[in-house]
């Protein structure tokens, strides 16, 4: 067996194709947490004074991110940094499982690290969970896939909570394979306005919110998995069944395809989007207006969130749970 190719002392256990680097575990998962904070401080995620809110679905993903930033805050390589970890309960049967029934296991990790770690819930914010929303929405003559549903709430739940809270950056676990995912999507459905903010915000509507943050960007999930399993976060045993829907989810496979032939494909299109976003970034801003309804950043004059609720016949419901007319 060959031995790790950066300390020459343990037998190499990880083949990192992109490099062609041999890699013990021990460095694999130093180099990681290097490549993370690295990122951190060439980009200014996260700068003195800042209050972080690291966003846990539950998943390997973010279990790790909050592992890794509580380890870098622990050994005072975040200086100044107030951080809380936290999680949003979608109030479907799913949500309530994958999410909830790791609570326990975060508070634990969180409290390990000196974090605080709150659970917010749809039913709270918006005065209906996301089943309830999707059931209105079918029963009015909208088929909205649930994932959308999710998504589009959960960007304005974050905002509301941390317009509430003084958050100043909210930390996202999107890895490589999911920035590639979402620079070939908007290839493929011609979203060109999309990668004005991409890499930096999730939407481009919520430019002067909330920045997100996004530390595993440059890791790949395979790494994440690895790192995961021997530090011992427990991996999820099964799949949201939504997600299965979800355009997305085919180009995982995809893309684990062409990387077989090509295996800087993820780390080629993340590149891509990140060069094309500092172009459009310099180009005169588009017009943005505010939403008629909630007074929300949108470009157009109705957001998505209370066009949801509109349909729905829930918008009084929304606005006058979440404050209507504030920008969140």
């Amino acid at each position: 067996m060959s031995l790790c190719q950066r300390c020459g002392k343990r037998p190499a256990q990880y083949l990192r194709v992109v490099s062609g680097e041999r890699l013990c575990l021990r460095c694999l998962f130093t180099s990681l947490e290097k490549k993370v904070l690295e990122t951190i401080r060439r980009e200014k995620m996260i700068i003195p004074g800042d209050y972080v809110a690291v966003a846990v679905s539950g998943g390997k993903d973010s279990l790790v991110l909050l592992h890794i930033l509580g380890r870098l805050r622990e050994r005072g390589l975040l200086k100044e940094v107030k951080m809380e970890a936290f999680t949003i309960n979608e109030g479907h049967p799913y949500s309530c499982f994958y999410r909830m029934s790791r609570k326990d296991y975060v508070k634990e990790v969180a409290s390990k690290f000196g974090v605080e770690y709150n659970v917010y819930h749809f039913k709270d914010i918006f005065g209906v969970t996301a089943m309830e929303l999707s059931e209105r929405l079918a029963k009015a003559g909208h088929e909205v896939h649930m994932c959308t549903i999710d998504g589009v709430l959960r960007r304005r739940a974050m905002n509301i909570i941390g317009k509430r809270r003084g958050w100043t950056k909210i930390a996202t676990a999107h890895n490589l394979d999911d920035e590639a995912q979402t620079a070939l999507m908007n290839v493929l459905m011609g979203n060109l306005s999309r990668f004005r903010w991409y890499g930096h915000y999730e939407d481009a509507e919520e430019k002067d919110l909330i920045p997100r943050i996004k530390p595993l960007k440059y890791v790949r999930e395979e790494e994440v998995a690895l790192y995961a399993y021997y530090h011992g976060v427990p991996l999820m045993e099964l799949e949201c069944p939504y997600v299965v829907a979800n355009p997305r989810y085919q180009l995982k496979f995809t893309l684990a395809e062409m990387e077989r032939e090509m295996p800087t494909v993820k780390y080629s299109l993340v590149s891509f989007g990140e060069k094309l976003a500092k172009f459009l970034q310099a180009q005169p801003p588009q017009p943005m207006r505010r939403c008629r309804y909630c007074n929300s950043v949108t470009s157009r004059e109705v957001c998505r969130v209370c066009e949801l609720f509109e349909k729905a016949g829930l918008l009084d419901t929304y606005l006058g749970r979440a404050g209507g007319g504030q920008t969140a």
